[in-house]
């Protein structure tokens, strides 16, 4: 057999052997993409690095991606700025991390929530602490990027993030807090040296973060059951607070309620965080009382209508109505949601009396309304 009856005899065994017509296919390999959403923030004496992983792979199907087959995390560091791509030749690897080394982000607060009909994201975002001394910290610039394995193949190097570091802010002293009816009121006193000892007068404001530890159902005690509320402090404020002052009204979960504050130096620069205070809290107090009760005579029904009650953890209205001064006033609509009722069940000639409650999540209701009456 001659080279060129070889060469064929060897080409033409597969079609035969994988019993489909064609060529043999290999299934193509999985692809991560980059880290997303990278971001570099100073925490007192550390740089906090956050970052989400990506939903899915590169690959033509967006095969979604899965944490337990991510075995490496490699962050790349650089003091001085690295251009033309060559971030990770000449940069230093400062960690290799695996997933179990991260902490896990909490959603925002603010999260939008899931459509009808859309699946829920994944939270794969994470974060990393890394300390670095005062003298590090002085006015010095930092580079970093990340790159992970799947399985065995590896991403593409993120975005390079940039900070200009400063000696931190000594931490929130003094922090107390007391509950008034549904309000927690925090207060603190204002930080005057930086961690070297120098005088400071350039805070930006304050960032407040609170952990609720829920209490649980006896169905979630028995199965030990934890939540990721229990596990994380979240950043509550929207933006910075300027007052050494906060007023948390978010209070309608019973529970442990469990609160820090830092000092604000720019939008990536903060204070360690001050020493943790906590409170329970047990929700026993009215809601809002419903404003500004007002009633309008229609063809086939009285009308009412007033001011919503502006409660976090409210719930529901409670419509009452009387036929004279001298009677109790008896329940004539319950679950009401809007801030207007129709009243259709009336008679002619007759004069009604109404007021309004509101309701909150744990049944708390408010003292009545204002009283309004209209003849029909």
């Amino acid at each position: 057999m001659n080279k060129r009856s070889i060469i064929f005899f060897l080409l033409i065994i597969p079609l035969f052997c994988c019993g489909k017509k064609g060529p043999l296919r290999l299934e193509p390999e999985l692809v991560p993409k980059q880290a997303e959403k990278l971001q570099l923030s100073q925490i007192g004496n550390n740089l906090k690095l956050e970052w989400d992983f990506p939903q899915a792979l590169a690959d033509k199907k967006r095969t979604e991606l899965e944490i337990a087959k991510i075995n490496k995390i490699y962050i790349y560091y650089s003091n001085k700025e690295i251009l033309g791509g060559k971030f990770r030749k000449k940069s230093t690897l400062l960690k290799k991390l695996k997933p179990e080394d991260l902490t896990q982000s909490p959603p925002p607060l603010t999260q939008a929530p899931v459509r009808p009909g859309m699946e829920e994201r994944k939270n794969l975002s994470y974060f990393i602490n890394i300390p670095f001394k005062l003298k590090e910290l002085d006015n010095k610039q930092h580079f970093f990027g990340i790159q992970y394995y799947y399985q065995k193949k590896r991403s593409p190097m993120s975005e390079i993030v940039f900070i200009f570091s400063r000696v931190p802010v000594t931490p929130v002293t003094d922090l107390k807090l007391n509950l008034e009816n549904k309000v927690i009121k925090l207060s603190w006193a204002k930080p005057l040296l930086d961690e070297a000892g120098k005088s400071i007068t350039d805070i930006a404001g304050y960032n407040i973060y609170r952990k609720i530890e829920p209490e649980k159902s006896g169905e979630a005690q028995e199965a030990n059951i934890t939540t990721i509320e229990e596990e994380v402090f979240n950043k509550i404020n929207r933006s910075n607070v300027l007052l050494e002052y906060y007023e948390d009204k978010d209070t309608g979960t019973n529970g442990n309620y469990s609160y820090y504050v830092s000092a604000v130096i720019s939008n990536q620069i903060e204070s360690a965080p001050s020493q943790t205070v906590s409170i329970k809290v047990t929700d026993i107090f009215p809601p809002e009382i419903p404003a500004n009760l007002v009633c309008f005579k229609a063809r086939d029904h009285l009308f009412l209508t007033w001011k919503p009650a502006l409660d976090k953890d409210f719930s529901h209205y409670r419509v009452y109505r009387r036929l004279s001064p001298d009677n109790e006033f008896q329940l004539a609509a319950d679950k009401v949601t809007s801030t207007s009722y129709k009243d259709k069940d009336l008679k002619a000639g007759k004069t009604y009396f109404y007021v309004v409650t509101s309701v909150d999540a744990k049944g708390n209701e408010s003292k009545y309304s204002n009283e309004v009456k209209e003849q029909f």
